[in-house]
């Protein structure tokens, strides 16, 4: 009757110690196997809190006509109109002589200190028209003439003066009322200079 209850006691207290080693073994924090054969208790990573960005805000620019105005001035400025521009000098000066409606003589002055080369291209010296009052060309000297077409180059020298003289058909003369206006075209190119070798020269009625 003892040994039996020394096995009972015995046997009760194995269950206690496996029942314990069983709670301890569930509460022990798992173990990872890394690939060297270490273990390696497992952690818990927890991702940072990530908040959405913020998309940028457009907002529209409201651009009154006062501004407007001031931008288009500032650029008229900086590129400066043409009228604002220096004209550039010829080398030779040059007026109408009109003696009447019929008759006109274009006078040229070569000012320079040195003679200046010239290159035309046919045998016209300079042409003459004539303008209505709206600017419209109604008459040219050149349609009614021939000239040769060959080039040919001379050197006007220094203080000579020259003359083209042109006669304006009584038909058209007939027609030349106020603010109309005659134009001179010199027909020459300087060949060693930059410069118009003549601008052109102009008559109003």
């Amino acid at each position: 009757m003892l040994v039996k209850t020394l096995l009972a006691f015995v046997g009760l207290s194995l269950i206690g110690c496996s029942g314990q080693q069983v709670s301890e073994a569930v509460t022990e924090p798992a173990l990872m196997q890394t690939p060297q054969g270490k273990e390696q208790t497992a952690q818990t990573v927890t991702a940072p809190n990530l908040q959405p960005q913020a998309q940028p805000v457009l907002q529209a620019v409201i651009v009154t006509d006062a501004a407007k105005a001031k931008i288009a001035d500032s650029g008229a400025n900086n590129k400066g109109s043409k009228k604002d521009r220096p004209m550039e000098h010829a080398l030779l000066e040059a007026k109408l002589l009109v003696t009447d409606k019929a008759n006109v003589t274009l006078q040229y002055t070569n000012n320079q200190s040195y003679g200046v080369p010239l290159m035309f291209m046919s045998g016209m010296t300079a042409d003459l028209w004539l303008l209505d009052a709206q600017g419209s060309k109604i008459w040219a000297w050149s349609n009614e003439m021939m000239f040769t077409q060959a080039i040919r180059e001379t050197v006007m020298p220094a203080g000579k003066t020259q003359n083209v003289k042109f006669k304006i058909p009584a038909d058209v003369a007939a027609k030349i009322g106020k603010g109309y206006r005659l134009e001179a075209v010199f027909a020459g190119k300087a060949t060693e200079s930059q410069k118009p070798a003549m601008s052109k020269v102009t008559y109003s009625y």
